[in-house]
């Protein structure tokens, strides 16, 4: 008999269900029986849901046997804005240096609750240490599943009022909840090593939109940086560029106009020594290295920082420095109450309900 695991519920998970996603992870064996049923709650932020709602679903999706077998971008029947059209589930372990798994014992991921006795998830709370990418997340090292896609986009039904909501009678079925939907399969995120002590265990779900990357080498890379556009395109060098120990930067003369229009008005960059690059990047000792652009002309080279780039010091960074322009949204982010292990023999389902009442 499948097992079905559901988190309690706080009185902060219980209000206002309609603000919230629904992740559901499904363990089959080699069968396809269900062996196990995890269901977590998750907040999705209110500008997010306005985006999805205007930009859902992307007008591709994922096929795993497309592209002679290694999977490819399919063309869909909807034509949204493409780079805020959610395309992925990454995902995040709980492993150590050495890429050993830790499960609950991770201290990233999970805290002892000295009444239970019981090891509980940990909010996500907005911090400078991972840059707003996910906690620990797996480094790509698969040449041709570089990332988990979108690969099944569904609708489901819901039931509203219809009149007066005190009347039971009047309500009907409305398809407000849109399904995302991805399997790792047998030979998916199994772990770094060969033996089942190497494993992941999965602590950390997210739901993201982003540019669309097809393939890409085992670059041991972490989503952000795989994200990172720079002066060519996706992952290049930095636009060179100058501080002047205030919000506002300046892109040198010397970068072509094409480059100098790649980063817009409400874009979020990354600001790295000059030098640096979209693998091994310095970050010049930023607390946060990530930046709003408040202000950018079409054309113009000067552009306006939500804070002034400072170090962990509080000096305000001057002279020559690198910029990224960062194409990766998190839409939502989720600490698993259940983690639970991959593995070659269980293939497992990813689906995110989002209700849009």
């Amino acid at each position: 008999m499948a097992q079905l695991i559901k988190p309690k519920l706080t009185i902060k998970d219980a209000y206002a269900k309609t603000y919230r996603g629904e992740l559901t992870i499904t363990v089959r064996d080699r069968n396809g029986r269900i062996v196990q049923v995890i269901e977590e709650p998750n907040l999705i932020k209110i500008f997010a849901k306005e985006i999805l709602s205007h930009r859902m679903p992307y007008s591709k999706v994922w096929d795993p046997s497309g592209g002679s077998g290694s999977g490819a971008w399919i063309t869909s029947t909807i034509d949204p804005n493409e780079e805020f059209a959610a395309k992925y589930i990454l995902l995040g372990a709980s492993f150590d240096s050495g890429g050993a798994p830790l499960d609950v014992n991770d201290s990233r991921y999970y805290t002892l609750d000295p009444v239970t006795g019981d090891y509980i998830p940990k909010l996500p709370v907005p911090g400078a240490d991972n840059f707003g990418d996910l906690i620990n997340p797996i480094p790509i090292s698969e040449p041709y599943r570089p990332l988990k896609r979108i690969e099944t986009i569904s609708f489901e039904s819901s039931y509203q009022p219809a009149d007066s909501p005190l009347l039971d009678e009047t309500v009907r079925a409305m398809n407000n909840v849109t399904v995302l939907e991805t399997v790792l399969k047998l030979d998916e995120y199994n772990g770094m090593g060969t033996s089942t002590s190497d494993y992941f265990t999965i602590t950390e779900i997210a739901l993201a939109a982003g540019r669309e990357i097809t393939t890409t080498g085992a670059c041991e890379c972490t989503p952000h940086v795989l994200f990172l556009e720079g002066a060519s395109g996706l992952n290049n060098s930095s636009i060179y560029a100058t501080a002047a120990s205030g919000s506002t930067i300046s892109i040198t003369p010397s970068t072509p106009t094409a480059d100098v229009n790649r980063i817009k008005q409400g874009d979020q960059i990354l600001i790295v020594a000059q030098a640096g690059s979209a693998e091994t990047y310095d970050t010049l000792d930023q607390l946060n290295p990530y930046y709003l652009v408040v202000t950018k002309n079409v054309g113009g080279r000067d552009v306006t920082l939500d804070r002034t780039p400072t170090n962990i010091h509080g000096q305000a960074l001057t002279g020559s420095i690198g910029i990224y322009r960062s194409t990766l949204r998190l839409f939502s982010q989720r600490i698993l109450s259940t983690p639970f292990k991959k593995s070659n023999i269980y293939e497992i389902t990813i689906t995110w309900r989002i209700i849009f009442a």
